[in-house]
């Protein structure tokens, strides 16, 4: 049986992926220790989007802070703490914060870590999925 865990997501290394966006893996397999759902931390900074993507497998965002235009397909939306959102596999998507100072905070949520395309990022820049702040 694996051993309960506590991770602090500001003691989470962040992947930087651009200027605007940042992404914290705070569990998959590899840190549960047990086979589990992988989860980051996204940070969409003041003004910033992303350019969007569309991924074989379903996503989920859960927004912890902020708000944000979502474009799912040919629709755009608003979505703001406490949003849930399912994006399945083959729809693209895209974020676009609505402030231009305050952070915008999701939640993304994948079955298994090697469909998100960051993770496997992290894993080839730095030989594993998940560092600390206190790693150099």
């Amino acid at each position: 049986m694996p051993d309960a865990k506590v991770i602090n997501s500001w003691e989470v290394k962040p992947f930087i992926l651009d200027e605007f966006y940042e992404s914290r893996m705070i569990l998959d397999n590899i840190t549960a220790g047990a086979e589990t759902v992988q989860i980051n931390e996204g940070t969409l900074k003041g003004g910033g989007k992303t350019e969007g993507g569309i991924h074989e497998d379903n996503e989920i965002y859960y927004v912890v802070k902020g708000e944000a235009i979502l474009t799912l397909g040919d629709s755009t939306c608003c979505i703001k703490q406490g949003s849930l959102v399912f994006i399945p596999g083959g729809v693209f998507h895209a974020l676009e914060n609505k402030s231009s100072t305050e952070d915008f905070v999701i939640l993304t949520f994948w079955m298994d870590a090697r469909q998100n395309d960051v993770y496997e990022m992290r894993v080839k820049a730095w030989g594993k999925s998940f560092k600390t702040i206190y790693e150099d």
